[in-house]
């Protein structure tokens, strides 16, 4: 039976998937996970536009050839008059389940088309699932279950939880397909990514202990008592973690106008909202007073911190935190601000960031635009120090170049005097 770490393992791939510009490539690995999470023998995930008319696009796990093969073999059997309880499903907004489907599949001449495409696979109970996103109907799922596997009322719960899994993350990726400007699609891929990685991740365990919760008030014995108390507990914690999520989140959102204060103010400002509720203790160590920079130096700069910081207390579980401005003149008396953003958290290895890591890719296209240098110094429960240095000088920076610079990483003990 499919478990709540099945969910969480489909969730963290649908994360990773909410950033990519192909939306074939979403469904495809999509259908492919919801096929291994569920233990199914197939899946058939088809989109629709508003008017119930079907795009060019869908996806197939367990099954032969592409989608837009199976959709055109699939309208020669509407053609002949085979039901299609995909059709249903969509129409009443809610999964229909067709008990011993295989049966009336392999006999009934009506889906003879289908047969071919269906000959390597066995499967005997069918599940059509509309897939639901704020537009409405998107599209749907269709569900092969193998024999000897008659879905209970858990394993459709479970399959209800994929389905909504799978509705956000296409309507997420749509988010980021159809946006037209560079800098707004970067956006929407960092809040789809932050949303998958934290809060749609919280929101569906809850929902999976809701059921649970359910289900065991059906049978009041002492057993279930305690089932009861575990999973309603759970709700409570994920509860705590969702509004913690949020509440950084809203303030990552709400940044002051640089223009207003100062920047370390301003950042000054913004980590205290960010980290509250967190435990986390923070500092602010200004060494420079106000920096003279560009606004769109400022602005860089601002946007690269808010990033450093956000990074601690989404992944770090450190309980202190340093965010320290300073400079150095070099042998030129050319001046060198320098950022940096350090916890006592679990650290990380670079291989856990790679290349495609969106916040990792931003704050190297800013650190790029200030023509400067990104060092990042850590290693597995050794924390993390984020470092950004560049040249202050208006002759030494180039603010609309669009080139990221290699982030340096290094172990954590290789920076003299860092500050932990």
């Amino acid at each position: 039976m499919a478990t709540e770490e099945d969910l969480r393992a489909l969730a963290r791939v649908a994360a990773s998937l909410a950033e990519s510009d192909s939306f074939a490539q979403t469904l495809a690995a999509l259908a492919t996970e919801i096929r291994r999470s569920v233990g199914l023998a197939a899946v058939h995930l088809r989109l629709s536009d508003p008017a119930g008319r079907e795009k060019p696009l869908g996806a197939l796990a367990g099954l032969p050839g592409s989608a837009e093969e199976l959709s055109d073999r699939i309208a020669e059997c509407q053609a002949l008059g085979a039901e299609l309880v995909s059709l249903s499903a969509m129409a009443q907004r809610r999964p229909v389940v067709v008990a011993g489907r295989w049966n009336t599949f392999t006999r009934d001449p009506l889906w003879r088309p289908l047969r071919a495409v269906h000959a390597a696979t066995t499967w005997e109970t069918f599940v059509a699932a509309p897939l639901l996103s704020r537009d409405g109907v998107v599209g749907y799922l269709s569900a092969f279950y193998p024999p000897g596997r008659e879905p209970d009322p858990d394993d459709l719960s479970f399959l209800a939880a994929v389905v909504d899994q799978a509705a956000v993350t296409i309507d997420h990726a749509g988010m980021i397909v159809d946006g037209r400007e560079q800098a707004a699609v970067r956006e929407r891929r960092k809040l789809a990514r932050d949303l998958h990685d934290s809060i749609v991740q919280d929101m569906f365990s809850l929902s999976m202990h809701a059921r649970a919760i359910g289900l065991a008030s059906k049978a009041p014995d002492a057993e279930a008592a305690a089932k009861i108390r575990s999973d309603a507990a759970q709700v409570v914690d994920l509860s705590y973690s969702v509004m913690k999520t949020l509440r950084s989140m809203v303030a990552e959102l709400r940044a002051p106008e640089l223009d207003e204060r100062s920047l370390v103010a301003s950042t000054r400002e913004w980590v205290t909202e960010a980290s509250s509720g967190t435990g986390l203790d923070v500092k602010v160590v200004d060494e420079v007073g106000e920096p003279a920079l560009l606004p769109d130096q400022r602005e860089d700069v601002w946007y690269l911190v808010r990033e450093m910081f956000h990074n601690v207390v989404k992944h770090a579980r450190a309980r202190h935190a340093v965010v320290r401005f300073t400079q150095r003149r070099d042998e030129d008396a050319r001046t060198f601000l320098i950022v940096e953003v350090s916890d006592d958290g679990v650290g990380f290895e670079e291989r856990a960031h790679r290349p495609g890591h969106i916040g990792l890719n931003s704050m190297s296209e800013r650190a790029g635009r200030l023509g400067g240098t990104l060092t990042i110094l850590t290693g597995p429960g050794e924390g993390a120090l984020v470092r950004l240095e560049f040249c202050t000088e208006v002759s030494q920076v180039s603010p609309n170049s669009a080139d990221r610079v290699d982030i340096d990483w290094r172990p954590r003990d290789d920076f003299p005097g860092g500050t932990r």
